[in-house]
């Protein structure tokens, strides 16, 4: 199991890519700026979290 921080910081990468959404590459940006690339994670919501996994469980698993 990954911690949140590395699913942040893998799904990065996919911000602007054809492999999201626009909606997903925005979420990304805003998530990677916000939790400065992962670092910190303790003011996501629950429902991030979710999108986070959800994101990193398409392009990773």
């Amino acid at each position: 199991m990954n911690s949140i921080g590395t699913m942040i910081k893998r799904i990065s990468g996919l911000a602007g890519s054809r492999d999201v959404t626009d909606w997903e590459s925005e979420f990304i940006r805003n998530i990677s700026t916000r939790t400065n690339d992962g670092v910190k994670t303790t003011g996501l919501s629950d429902k991030q979290i979710e999108i986070i996994e959800r994101i990193h469980n398409q392009h990773f698993a």
